[in-house]
């Protein structure tokens, strides 16, 4: 079973999981604390989740999934990538209103500090992909997303 975080459909072959109910949206459930039976899910797909946690939370949230997930199962994590939103914030590719109208968040993420978030949860250290483009037959990467994929080892 291949779950997703997210209040739409984006994964079509995915059972889409949030926090409230919504039109698209298949379970309810606590994304930090999620009820699978551990080793029981093929994939999951987080849509800018983790930057919405306070650090503690994340740090629970991960391990939570890793349990969930099958060995070799697969962890799709997408989140606002801080370094590339401060670079373009810093060449005036946009003034700090849009950057708070769009990007505030608990937590900001780079590729190093979420490396350190999915080692802390177990994940072994040379398991993640970074994806600098779309992923092929899944999903369309943002310019301004920072998207790992993660086997479950």
């Amino acid at each position: 079973m291949k779950i997703q975080f997210s209040n739409k459909r984006i994964i079509h072959d995915a059972v889409t999981v949030w926090y409230e109910a919504g039109p698209e949206v298949d379970m309810v459930m606590d994304l930090k604390a999620l009820t699978f039976r551990p080793g029981s899910l093929d994939a999951i797909y987080s849509f800018h989740v983790l930057d919405h946690f306070f650090p503690d939370e994340a740090r629970k949230a991960l391990v939570c999934w890793k349990m969930c997930l099958k060995p070799k199962g697969m962890l799709y994590l997408v989140v606002d990538d801080f370094e590339l939103l401060t670079r373009s914030f810093i060449s005036g590719d946009f003034p700090v209103d849009f950057f708070n109208d769009n990007f505030s968040h608990p937590m900001y993420f780079t590729r190093d500090n979420l490396l350190v978030y999915c080692i802390e949860a177990g994940f072994k250290p040379d398991s993640p992909t970074i994806w600098y483009g779309d992923i092929p037959d899944q999903f369309k990467k943002a310019k301004f997303e920072l998207v790992f994929s993660i086997i479950n080892d």
